[in-house]
């Protein structure tokens, strides 16, 4: 894991002189862009088009990386002030709620990895969205009992979970907080207030939202869209009624976000919108009244030297991470990146790992997961097996030892997108590996109070049944959603050295699988771990990316046979990436957005 001092020697830690320089030239680069709405694609809603910035990286004792240079900047200031990584993590979730409310936001859900140093323990916290109880199996099908398409899910309020954030934020601050929970939401109430001067990416995300679909919310366009137009570059862009909202969480904590007053708004609000849903049997104030964070156990696995910790269900996308860096061990091909058969072995393994987790897997509240017989290393030995011989087609889920039949129904993949990812580690070693969602781009582009709610329960099966069959992770009142959020922690010696995570939707265990590759195997800097190019495989499909930060070392063509179609196209992950080397913590953010790594020296 070290590297040498010239490998690092351009990884100096930035002064807090050259911390304003870089805002100011990220600031200027994104001025001078147009923010012009790519075309929608029901795989990549936000895709990358923007690959000219450099990788923002820092190093020292303590470093934040999220998804935007206010939240980034925002977090360290409470480190500096002696908060803990939860703390940061707080802040830096609320200012994204500002300022990235695309991608995650009070209104939606997340997971939080969490490593206590003094305790040497890690632990889970499950803020993912629910279904309400009036939720039924068919409530994403037609009258007719078909699929809804996927855009026409998205606007559904059947569509809405329950949120999950505040009340995850708030369990994470009242057990390692040690700033108070206002001095944390006051950066956010602050640029909710005032305002911020909105990003390109910003613009291009409403106007990609307006393509998906906004006539069913005058609240959405009213705010991001007034006179049919996004905010305009180098004017502040406000939300007063976000700011209030903050305001309340800041006096009355989450349970005002889930009693009280609040509560109150958003069953009325949601509830408003019955008319506007085939299926829709509204909220209840018990539905937010009984909501809870659970408290998990990670989803781990040795491989080689390094314990690799993530989340488990209702998380899918851990499973499949650790089921992708099992069989990349298994392929001797793999060690040169400079090599297209060490790219070959990472797609012939994700779509393995992807059926698997698109079959087995369900909310624990509904039954268990077989999740030691999918991890068993004879059963990954016999499903490396079949790597390089897949040709195209997509794999059957495996039948893990634990298991003497199929019982469920085999779904279609579903789609989720609108995703943010932090990582923070502070200078006494405990870290905040979070991954927060809305869904897609602006969630369901519903409006509360200034808050943008989710439409994670698409990520249930539209489907309940298949052929008569049930389908483990279908739609059940009071359920939660498989996700591909995978927050990571890597140990080594007992040792926390690397933390991950991306947004992605179901992509997300791919970029990540990518991550671990080029960091654990590889042995790549960590700005050249998130910088090489990315891969994915979709629907018997090698999805290649167009235009990678660092370019491709060899021809596109030498990637795959003509058993393999190739698709290329712009993909936008977001990787916040920490690894430790040499006893100081080295962060590096994703350049395919507007990341930003920060440190304490």
């Amino acid at each position: 894991m070290k590297k040498s001092t010239k490998e690092l020697d351009w990884m100096a830690q930035a002064t807090k002189n050259d911390l304003k320089k870089i805002i100011l030239t990220i600031c200027f680069l994104w001025i001078s862009n147009t923010a012009v709405a790519a075309p929608v694609s029901q795989d990549d809603p936000e895709y990358s088009d923007q690959t000219s910035l450099k990788v923002s990286r820092a190093r020292g004792k303590a470093v934040v990386v999220t998804a935007h240079p206010q939240a980034s900047l925002a977090a360290l200031e409470a480190l500096r002030q002696g908060g803990h990584a939860v703390d940061a993590l707080v802040v830096a979730q609320s200012v994204l709620s500002v300022v990235e409310p695309q991608s995650s936001g009070l209104g939606g859900g997340g997971f939080l990895l969490h490593w206590d140093a003094q305790q040497r323990k890690m632990t889970v916290l499950d803020g993912r969205e629910t279904a309400p109880l009036s939720s039924r199996p068919n409530d994403l099908l037609t009258p007719e009992g078909k699929p809804m398409s996927w855009r026409e899910a998205t606007v559904q309020p059947t569509a809405i979970g329950i949120p999950g954030t505040v009340a995850l934020l708030w369990e994470a601050h009242q057990r390692y907080g040690r700033l108070t929970w206002q001095q944390n939401l006051q950066a956010a109430m602050k640029l909710a207030g005032e305002g911020f001067l909105p990003t390109p990416r910003l613009q291009r995300s409403i106007l990609l939202a307006q393509q998906l679909g906004i006539e069913h919310s005058d609240a959405f366009k009213a705010l991001y869209l007034p006179g049919g137009k996004p905010p305009i570059t180098g004017q502040r862009f406000r939300n007063p009624a976000l700011a209030v909202t903050l305001q309340r969480l800041a006096q009355d904590g989450a349970p005002g976000f889930y009693q009280g007053v609040l509560a109150e708004k958003i069953i009325k609000q949601v509830n408003a919108l019955k008319t506007k849903g085939q299926n829709f049997g509204g909220w209840l104030a018990e539905d937010l009244e009984s909501y809870a964070v659970e408290v998990r156990e990670p989803l781990c696995l040795k491989i080689t030297i390094n314990l690799i910790c993530t989340t488990p269900p209702p998380s899918s996308g851990g499973l499949a991470l650790l089921q992708t860096a099992s069989l990349l061990t298994a392929a001797d091909e793999n060690r040169d990146p400079n090599k297209p058969a060490s790219w070959q072995s990472l797609y012939e393994a994700l779509p393995l790992a992807d059926a698997d987790r698109l079959y087995w897997l369900q909310d624990p509240m509904s039954g268990s997961s077989p999740l030691a017989g999918l991890l068993n290393t004879q059963y990954l030995g016999k499903r490396s097996l079949l790597m390089g011989t897949l040709e195209g087609r997509s794999p059957k889920p495996g039948l893990p030892f634990n298991q003497t039949h199929y019982p469920y129904g085999l779904p279609k993949t579903a789609k989720e997108d609108g995703t943010s990812h932090v990582s923070i580690v502070d200078s006494q070693g405990n870290i905040a590996s979070y991954t927060g969602s809305v869904e897609t781009v602006f969630g369901s582009r519903v409006l509360v109070d200034g808050m943008i709610l989710n439409n994670q329960l698409t990520d249930f099966s539209f489907q309940p049944k298949i052929a008569g069959i049930s389908v483990a992770n279908r739609r059940l009142s009071g359920r939660r959603p498989m996700s591909s959020m995978a927050p990571i922690i890597v140990m080594q010696e007992d040792r926390p050295i690397l933390v991950a995570g991306s947004p992605g939707g179901r992509t997300i265990p791919h970029y990540l699988s990518r991550i671990l590759l080029a960091s654990l195997i590889w042995g790549e800097t960590p700005v050249r771990t998130v910088a090489l190019p990315h891969l994915s495989v979709r629907n018997g499909k090698l999805v290649v990316e167009k235009d990678p930060p660092v370019p491709w070392p060899f021809s596109i063509d030498e990637l795959s046979g003509p058993q393999w179609p190739i698709r290329q196209q712009r993909l936008s992950s977001g990787v916040a990436l920490l690894q430790r080397i040499d006893g100081l913590w080295h962060g590096a953010a994703d350049p395919r957005r507007e990341g930003t790594a920060v440190a304490i020296p």
